[in-house]
């Protein structure tokens, strides 16, 4: 008996030490982290970045860092013109135009040092928006519009970034072309209620197309992270979207013009509209018949 007691005494004693062990915090459980680069404030592409309308390439500088090696890195860009749906009916009504995308996966057998990973304009790898990219022929034209981009890492024990708690590096960028709606605003009064600007068709370009679609909207933006899209608090419609949109109605009153429009004569009798910019942003959507789309955000303080 003392014998069978020692035995299940010692079998107790080691599966605590087991237990123990396992409570030392060893066990790794965080995913890995994305930085900015040392000689840089932000990742680049920085938190919605606007290209010119001559714009060749995205720039591209992020540094991913685990204390016990990264697996592996996802880079991605991929169409956000209906939101964050990824509706698989999407495709461009004119076969010249081309909906852009870019992935790239980099594996840790193409990772020197497995803690480290440093991604520099100097490797000359940035995202191309020309035929350098291999999913752009010489005479395509990319149709201008916003694009959702993250970076996503994956350590050695499996653990991953994630959108939910933002350690996936993750925004909108808009690619701006001369053949999408131009939008120029010069001037907003808030007390006097005026405002000067146009959206224009660019007749100038051979490309371009009359508008089709203006969704004008106030944006509150999020107070706990402002690199991230705000709440819609006010919208006035136009026309009819090429994209259905999951926080819109894909259809407005009809459009005064199809090759200018005049934001004061828009929002003459908009309720709320002057009332609301202070402190939000005034966001303008502008959609032509072929489904570019031209997007700008003023912060009004």
């Amino acid at each position: 008996m003392k014998l069978h007691k020692l035995l299940w005494m010692s079998s107790c004693l080691l599966l605590i030490s087991c237990l123990g062990e396992d409570d030392t915090g060893d066990t790794d459980l965080s995913a890995p982290k994305i930085r900015a680069n040392d000689n840089l404030s932000v990742i680049q592409p920085d938190h919605f970045m606007r290209t010119t309308t001559d714009d060749t390439e995205i720039p591209l500088a992020f540094t991913v860092e685990d204390d016990n090696g990264i697996q592996e890195i996802k880079i991605e860009s991929h169409s956000g013109f209906d939101g964050h749906t990824h509706g698989k009916s999407m495709a461009p009504k004119n076969s010249r135009f081309k909906l852009f995308s870019y992935f790239e996966l980099i594996g840790n057998e193409n990772i020197q040092n497995s803690k480290r990973f440093i991604r520099s304009s100097e490797d000359q790898k940035n995202i191309y928006l020309d035929e350098r990219n291999t999913q752009i022929d010489f005479n395509d034209l990319i149709l201008a519009g916003p694009y959702h981009f993250s970076i996503q890492a994956t350590d050695v024990a499996g653990n991953q970034t994630r959108y939910q708690d933002n350690s996936t590096y993750h925004t909108t960028l808009y690619i701006n072309r001369s053949y999408a709606p131009q939008v120029d605003i010069s001037s907003i009064d808030i007390p006097g209620k005026n405002i000067s600007g146009k959206i224009i068709r660019n007749l100038s370009h051979s490309a371009s197309s009359d508008i089709a679609f203006l969704w004008i909207y106030i944006e509150q933006p999020n107070p706990n992270n402002q690199a991230q899209e705000g709440t819609i608090i006010r919208e006035w419609i136009w026309g009819k979207s090429n994209w259905p949109h999951q926080f819109r109605p894909n259809e407005g009153q009809p459009l005064p013009d199809t090759k200018q429009l005049d934001l004061g004569t828009l929002l003459e009798n908009a309720t709320d509209f002057y009332s609301n910019l202070s402190g939000n942003k005034f966001c303008i959507w502008a959609e032509d018949t072929i489904g570019n789309i031209t997007v700008k955000k003023l912060p009004i303080n």
